[in-house]
């Protein structure tokens, strides 16, 4: 094969496995073709240890692999003992076993060689991700010189996952602001229930607060409550605790009580690329509704003085409480209000509310978790 027509197999290959990072369901295909490529029979992509969300294997494999790997009555060895670095390239299976620890060893002889397969050539990619090229038993191990064939594929490779992590961050961190402009506390937490990221909403203390890297409550019932809770939003195969998805944290300080939400990140965890596995939504019902200031004036021609009105009347201020808090008379607030009620062609304060609610709820049209996923753009 001459090296142009390889480099644009390989830049093929790529560019397959940069979508499926992306769009999960096409990682059987995407790592058929890197396979195919580097002159291998399959492959797998993983984040050790193996687990099964955190596992992908290429179509060629996925029928006489997948489902037995996981019921094997004896462990990989691999797992324990085969740990790539990125300053390495591909190593084969060799660098880590002796000829005599392969030909005892059940996972070799009692599994991989009945599935068609007795080699492997295994690289980091970068972010705890290993990439594991698959051939035939019959076809020998990888030498020397195929090890250094795969290594041109390498930087290729690395640099998708790159982009692909640095596009799920992204994705991610725009969630969170979104949430964030609607005033709602979001935090992103790992397979391990360990704080990734969060916005500016998010109010520590009182009863929840990170510890140890974790988000933790403070009473020692409610802890183990909420480590249930954030378990089930991790694993989605466990049911929910006690018939309910939201959570329901009392505060020692006597404020009505937290209220949490979680939403398994779904696609996040099957795309290998982020280490996203779970958001939570922490409601505050103690937190004052903050309405765009702006958004109001350019919607309604609201001033303001009339915009403040407004904001006080939506967070369930009286109109007394609300001239005082900004300081003008009760008559003034209400001629103020009779200007707010034209402007915005409603006649009481009920139906204002009604109309003022809709404008700080677009993540509720939006439907953020009630899919299951966080969305991918």
């Amino acid at each position: 094969m001459n090296v142009p027509c390889a480099e644009r197999r390989i830049q093929s290959a790529v560019e397959n496995f940069r979508e499926a990072a992306i769009f999960s369901e096409r990682w059987p295909q995407a790592l058929d073709s890197v396979a195919e490529c580097l002159n291998s029979d399959g492959a797998t992509l993983l984040m050790p240890p193996s687990r099964a969300p955190l596992i992908a294997f290429s179509a060629s494999i996925e029928t006489r692999f997948q489902s037995k790997y996981f019921s094997l009555p004896f462990p990989d060895p691999r797992e324990q003992r085969v740990n790539p670095r990125l300053q390495e390239g591909f190593k084969s299976d060799h660098a880590y076993f002796s000829s005599q620890e392969i030909a005892r060893d059940p996972y070799y002889q009692e599994f991989l060689v009945p599935c068609g397969f007795g080699w492997h050539a295994v690289a980091a990619l970068g972010s705890g991700l290993v990439i594991s090229l698959k051939r035939g038993g019959k076809r020998g191990s990888y030498g020397e010189t195929e090890l250094a064939a795969l290594n041109t594929a390498l930087p290729w490779l690395r640099g998708a996952s790159r982009v692909a992590s640095t596009i799920w961050r992204s994705n991610l961190s725009g969630q969170l602001r979104l949430l964030e402009r609607i005033d709602r506390g979001a935090i992103l937490i790992d397979a391990r229930g360990r704080v990734l990221d969060m916005n500016a909403c998010v109010e520590l203390g009182d009863g929840l607060d990170i510890s140890g890297g974790s988000l933790q409550a403070t009473r020692p019932a409610d802890r183990m409550r909420l480590n249930r809770f954030l378990a089930a939003a991790i694993d989605s195969s466990r049911p929910p605790a006690a018939g309910s998805s939201a959570l329901v944290l009392a505060r020692p300080s006597g404020l009505r009580a937290w209220l949490l939400d979680a939403i398994a990140c779904t696609d996040a965890v099957r795309s290998l690329h982020s280490r996203a596995a779970a958001l939570v939504l922490i409601t505050d019902v103690e937190r004052d509704s903050r309405l765009n200031q702006c958004l109001l004036r350019d919607m309604f021609g609201l001033t303001t003085t009339e915009t403040r009105l407004a904001g006080e009347i939506i967070s369930g201020k009286s109109l007394r409480e609300a001239a005082g808090r900004i300081s003008i008379s009760e008559a003034h607030a209400r001629q103020r209000l009779k200007v707010i009620f034209r402007k915005t062609s409603t006649h009481r304060q009920g139906e204002l509310v009604a109309l003022l609610a809709k404008l700080r709820s677009p993540a509720e049209a939006y439907s953020i978790g009630r899919r299951g996923t966080v969305p991918t753009y």
